[in-house]
């Protein structure tokens, strides 16, 4: 039962304009979904609890905010065409992903790129540039801020 909701849902995809690669990746996804189903004894979707969900996605070393989204899109899916009564996917938390901590130029680097751009701010381009960078610089503010200055 699970393979034909899933051709259906496939189908959807590409009547939707997905592209091919999402497609794919969608299918790689049901494919192991269904593999997991089936050494549970699961036959049906409608059979599948919230709890079998977490195990399928907590069951993948590096869990991927993909695999979450494929199962969010899938159970949607299901969930429109009637054939289950809730989207049970909608509470898979998605995987938390590293924050990156922000680079900053040396002192060094800005003396030789306000250099570099002096150099240049013979035209209106050039100047407008050199601007930018030094209002960028003595407010400290970041970029997108000085931007709307």
């Amino acid at each position: 039962m699970l393979p034909r909701y899933c051709s259906q849902f496939l189908a959807y995809c590409q009547l939707a304009d997905f592209s091919a690669r999402s497609i794919q990746t969608l299918s790689i996804r049901l494919n192991e979904l269904a593999t997991f189903l089936k050494t549970k004894r699961i036959r049906s979707v409608k059979k599948v609890r919230y709890r079998h969900l977490i195990d399928f996605t907590a069951d993948f070393n590096a869990p991927s905010i993909h695999v979450t989204k494929s199962l969010r899109q899938f159970y949607h899916f299901l969930t429109l065409h009637r054939i289950i009564p809730e989207n049970i996917a909608t509470g898979i938390p998605y995987p938390k992903t590293e924050k990156t901590v922000p680079q900053f130029l040396t002192q060094k680097e800005y003396k030789l790129l306000i250099r570099h751009l002096s150099e240049r701010a013979d035209s209106s381009m050039g100047l407008r540039n050199l601007i930018i960078i030094m209002l960028h610089i003595t407010t400290k503010q970041g970029f997108v801020e000085t931007l709307t200055i």
